[in-house]
């Protein structure tokens, strides 16, 4: 029997095992397990990842530190207790997974909803998990063992994204607001699950309000009308002034004591449960989303930010359409009045210079004044023996007929337009009115050939300019996702940094806390942070001269494996001269992105060849102003399936793809756009129905070597420079990351006094007396950004340094040509080290000020 003892580590459950009774247990003394358990015993609690183990005849319960952040409450009691009184909540679910997996199966389950009961109250979770059986020496299944990972967030962030796709679709092209307001309350209302979803609109400075259009379950009435803001509570209305939601989950608890006449109206209303989302505008209450539900109800997270993120999307598109709404109406009368002056011109016109005409119903023209012969080149007589249908173009000869026999009817033809044939063989278009009285008609027409060529381009500039806006609209979307985004993964790096650290010096105490901040961080960020960034062209580029040819062929292995053994690739590096000047990481997913696309249009395998050459090409976005230069091309080949016309001019539009749903976001060519696009060049396609598709990279050429640039912005000596202790103060409104960066600082020797908004900030700093650094974020909430701030601070001390961090740099917040001598930017994410090596180089270079 195996008696070496099992709990030999020193963290808090290690400990706890070791002094657990286990004989007061259904698993008994560990010195009686199966030899096989406590083998995975010992490899689970040294396991990283959340595990667990159960056997016996009541499936007792045994876990890994990890595995504690799932149980939270229910840690310590569940040790050593039946798998089924731990999770009496889920054993319906889970008991035939585990009768499969002791069956000798094992199991694996991906994003398994779970209502958990932890902390007094049920939860809705998702969990990727599985069970494996184990055996013991004779081959008998003695236990099992299970691993685990919380996919909550991932799961409701994706289901959040969708959602948001779905409400755009809903809105698209709706112009009535109250239609807008209807349907989006219905989505929302539908998607939450709620007795009531409706807006408010705020008027009188807030103190009263009116009820938009209602989506309701039938359970509960709809709101119509005014109402006083007094009648729902001073302290409501305060939250929703201050930009704050109000989250109510039982009202007659909640308010019942307090305000019992405010519990009362509520309830009168069938309101049991509320959420209440502002929407501000000039720092004033505009309107407010209102979520109803007629039963307490614990408003999940997910619900909360749901409605939280809609109240402000809802309420745009309700603005945009009272506004397209308005400049309808101006439109409208700008055009009544241009009517007036035009009926004016046109008496005028009649006289002198319109084309008249007198024609019999048999369709001969009988007289026509100067102005028709000049037009059309004929003369008189000649217009007078041919029947006008011979002037007719062919293809509306047919369309003349139909005209024919509603003028023969008595009826009058207003405005009617059609293509005349001049004496020398070309078409006018003629506007024609013409009015019927007996046998005679009178005829009275305009050429207006140009007009329509006007009309056409003018169809053809609008059509370019919303595009332009619609990709405009899309860019901003994704470049303030990617400001957030970006500010997680600053999150994700500095916690695995300071895990590093203290591994590495020996103190181990914190080490799950960073590893869980860094997890739950990143199923937050998720993938889509990039390739939004990169389409929106508002990614923070870190541009520095590249050698394409050198990142080719690095790439060379790893675009095989990628495309696979059934995809040949090759390269043909013919550029002479390969340097330029743009950001080396975004080039290489670039090119990998496009050998993905090219390895899809391949499904049967084939040739894929990456080629560079130089070329003369156009450079429409080059800072310098000139219309052409010499370029870069990096091509992109496939033999694959190709593309007709009309998809590969929409190849290049966000989240447009030809791949089956749920394989493809649309994002790629997309990213590669913005990319290239930011960076001064362009991105060029040809392609043909099974000939395969060849996508071209066109970069300017950088006349220098590869590494100049950073080479020449390092000074000598600033690596010998000497560390010096600094007064820094650090503002970021995301907590982790502030907490993070402001423990690296300190550990580096610095006084570090932190702020997550520019008011806090400001405040702080009148009670300091020197400050050598500010290091703020550029995005602050409160109305106030990091730019502001940092003008603000440099007034009253002029001397402090500025070093901004941000994972999206805003062109109307921070330009680089505000990057003065004593003011740096950091993008996110970024290494500790690197921060915290920039920070010592700030504080020590010399004072440029004295």
């Amino acid at each position: 029997m195996d008696s070496a003892p099992l709990f030999t580590a020193t963290d808090e459950l290690s400990l706890r095992m070791a002094r657990h009774d286990w004989g007061a247990s259904v698993l008994g003394v560990p010195g009686a397990w199966p030899a096989a358990i406590r083998t995975v015993v010992r490899l689970m609690l040294d396991a990283k990842n959340a595990m667990f183990v159960f056997w016996g005849a009541e499936l007792g319960l045994i876990y890994n530190q990890p595995y504690v952040q799932f149980l939270q409450d229910k840690h310590p009691q569940a040790l050593g207790r039946p798998f089924r009184d731990v999770w009496p909540e889920l054993w319906p679910q889970l008991a035939p997974l585990i009768e499969r997996a002791l069956a000798g199966e094992s199991i694996h389950v991906e994003d398994m909803p779970l209502v958990m009961f932890r902390n007094g109250r049920h939860e809705q979770t998702w969990f990727t998990f599985s069970y494996s059986p184990i055996y013991d020496d004779g081959g008998a299944i003695v236990g099992l063992y299970g691993t685990g990972t919380d996919t909550t967030r991932r799961v409701t962030t994706e289901r959040r994204l969708a959602f948001q796709v779905r409400m755009a679709d809903q809105l698209r092209g709706l112009a009535d607001p109250y239609e807008i307001v209807r349907r989006a309350s219905r989505l929302l209302g539908e998607e939450l699950g709620v007795s009531r979803v409706l807006f408010s609109e705020m008027m009188n400075d807030g103190e009263q309000g009116v009820f938009h259009s209602n989506y309701t379950d039938g359970t509960v009435e709809e709101l119509h009308g005014r109402f006083e803001a007094a009648d729902f509570g001073a302290g409501l209305f305060a939250t929703l002034r201050a930009g704050r939601t109000s989250v109510c989950k039982d009202i007659g608890a909640q308010l019942g004591s307090a305000d019992p006449e405010v519990a009362r109206h509520f309830q009168a209303l069938g309101v049991g449960a509320e959420i209440s989302v502002p929407v501000l505008r000039e720092g004033r209450l505009s309107s407010i989303l209102i979520v109803n539900h007629r039963r307490k109800r614990n408003w999940t997270q997910y619900e909360i930010e749901l409605a939280e993120d809609m109240a402000e999307r809802i309420w745009n598109v309700v603005e945009r359409a009272r506004a397209e709404a308005a400049l309808r109406e101006a439109n409208e009368q700008l055009a009544a009045m241009l009517s007036v002056r035009t009926a004016e011109r046109d008496r005028l016109w009649d006289m002198a210079q319109e084309i008249l005409a007198i024609a019999s119903i048999d369709g001969y023209f009988i007289s026509c004044n100067p102005a028709m012969t000049e037009a059309l080149g004929w003369t008189e007589h000649e217009l007078q023996v041919t029947p006008f249908a011979d002037f007719a173009h062919p293809d509306q000869r047919a369309e003349l007929a139909g005209v024919m026999a509603q003028l023969a009817a008595g009826k009058t033809v207003t405005r009617h337009e059609i293509r005349s044939r001049h004496r020398d063989g070309s078409y006018r278009w003629l506007s024609w009115t013409v009015v019927a009285q007996g046998k005679l008609l009178y005829m009275a027409g305009r050429d207006v050939t140009e007009e329509k060529q006007r009309r056409a381009d003018l169809r053809q500039a609008e059509d370019a300019l919303r595009q332009s806006q619609k990709m405009e609209a899309i860019g901003q979307l994704t470049g303030g996702l990617a400001h957030d985004f970006n500010n997680m993964l600053g999150t994700i790096v500095g916690n695995i940094e300071l895990a590093r650290l203290h591994f590495q010096g020996g103190r181990t105490a914190n080490l799950h806390r960073y590893l869980d901040g860094a997890a739950n961080a990143a199923h937050r960020a998720a993938t889509l942070t990039h390739r939004l960034l990169a389409f929106s062209r508002r990614q923070t580029l870190d541009p520095r001269p590249t050698d394409v040819n050198g990142l080719v062929t690095s790439m060379h292995e790893m675009i095989a494996r990628t495309v696979g053994p059934a995809i040949g690739v090759e390269l043909r590096l013919d550029s002479a001269c390969p340097v330029s000047f743009c950001d080396t990481n975004q080039l290489e997913n670039a090119i990998l992105n496009l050998a993905i696309n090219a390895r899809d249009a391949m499904p049967g395998g084939g040739g894929l060849l990456i080629r560079t050459a130089d070329v003369h090409c156009a450079l429409p976005n080059h800072p310098s102003g000139l219309a052409s230069g010499e370029c870069i091309r990096i091509s992109v080949v496939d033999n694959g399936t190709g593309m007709d016309a009309q998809t590969a001019a929409r190849a290049f539009e966000p989240f447009f793809t030809t791949k089956p749903q749920g394989e493809g976001t649309g994002l790629g060519l997309s990213m590669v756009f913005g990319f290239v696009n930011q960076s001064n060049g362009h991105v060029g396609l040809e392609s043909r129905p099974g000939k395969g598709t060849a996508i071209h990279i066109d970069l300017p050429r950088h006349y220098g070597a590869a590494g100049d640039e950073e080479a020449a912005s390092v000074a000598p000596g600033d690596a010998a420079a000497p560390v010096r202790n600094a007064t820094i103060l650090l503002v970021d409104d995301e907590t982790a990351l502030r907490q993070v960066l402001g423990e690296v600082l300190r550990d580096a020797g610095h006084t570090v006094f932190e702020a997550g908004d520019a008011a806090t900030a400001l405040a702080k700093l009148r009670h300091i007396d020197q400050v050598d650094l500010l290091v703020s974020d550029v995005g602050l909430p409160g109305g106030m950004n990091g730019r502001q701030l940092a003008d603000a601070v440099r007034a009253n001390h002029p001397a402090i340094r500025v070093l901004f961090i941000t994972g999206y740099a805003e062109s109307n917040v921070l330009n680089a040509d505000m990057l003065g001598q004593d003011v740096h930017m950091l993008m996110k994410p970024f290494a500790l080290k690197e921060f915290r090596d920039r920070v010592g180089a700030i504080v020590v270079a010399p004072d440029r000020n004295a």
